[in-house]
């Protein structure tokens, strides 16, 4: 969080988020291209669909009749998707459409930018953060197929979400705060890591959009590698025939997805086969 500001409002991390969205923000990110977050509605169950995209100037061959000449003409290009944000545990979820949202790392970056731009954060003397969520599925494969875990590392940023690990996360969440920190690592080292400790404490640092990483032996005799949790993105399908229509409806969807994904993520992985 930045330093004290007396003239600053009010304003609780959820409503920063909310009141940023619907400010419709415009920013200039990477390769001076510009993004922009429009047609926002909030729903009565309070979350908010929003497009999300870039401006772009496109060199389009054209066929001047007149002239009877091929040429090259400049023209406006804006692909968008569709995105939800919901405050109640804080997550974005986001359509993949090819040329706007293949990276979640890149867009996470994009959203953060746009929000920050808003100005909202910034007036409230807070600071937006914005990190995709991995999917925890291939880690957790790998603690419990391991031999021995010799070290387990995790980050953890401030404050969000409202569920994190009681036990690990929000005591260092805590601390950390008092301490005037934004960010900050836990490590441990051991012969051999408890693994249904390990594996608690990473489903909660993917549900945070955190990462992990762990020192594993996969045998007696194989050499100790380093696992990493953030690797890909969670992703939830969505049938076809809901992505039809209209942006609210669109968001919707997107929000069941998001619900599904979310909740599932919260649950341990199904036991790996022998």
């Amino acid at each position: 969080m930045p330093q004290g500001d007396a003239f600053s409002e009010e304003m609780s991390a959820v409503d920063v988020l909310i009141k940023s969205f619907l400010a419709r923000p415009t920013a200039s990110v990477r390769r001076n291209s510009t993004w922009h977050i429009g047609n926002t509605v909030e729903s009565k169950a309070g979350w908010i669909t929003f497009a999300l995209g870039r401006e772009a100037v496109l060199l389009a061959p054209q066929f001047d009749e007149k002239l009877r000449e091929f040429k090259e003409v400049e023209q406006a290009h804006a692909p968008f998707t569709v995105g939800v944000f919901d405050p109640r545990d804080q997550t974005i979820g986001i359509l993949i459409r090819p040329g706007v949202s293949l990276n979640a790392r890149e867009v996470a970056a994009k959203i953060e930018a746009l929000l920050e731009s808003a100005g909202v954060a910034r007036r409230a003397n807070r600071q937006v953060r914005v990190d995709f969520i991995p999917d925890p599925t291939g880690f957790i494969e790998s603690i419990r197929s391991a031999h021995r875990i010799t070290r387990f590392e995790f980050s953890f940023t401030l404050p969000n979400p409202p569920d994190d690990n009681k036990y690990i996360q929000r005591p260092l969440k805590e601390f950390a705060a008092k301490a005037g920190a934004v960010e900050g690592k836990a490590a441990f080292k051991g012969d051999n890591l408890d693994k249904d400790e390990i594996e608690e404490v990473s489903i909660a640092v993917a549900a945070s959009g955190d990462d992990a990483t762990a020192n594993i032996q996969s045998s007696p005799r194989a050499p100790i590698v380093r696992k990493r949790l953030s690797v890909n993105a969670l992703r939830e399908a969505i049938e076809s025939t809901e992505l039809t229509g209209k942006i609210g409806g669109i968001g919707a969807a997107i929000h069941q997805a998001m619900r599904r994904a979310y909740s599932n993520l919260r649950k341990p992985p199904e036991n790996v086969s022998e």
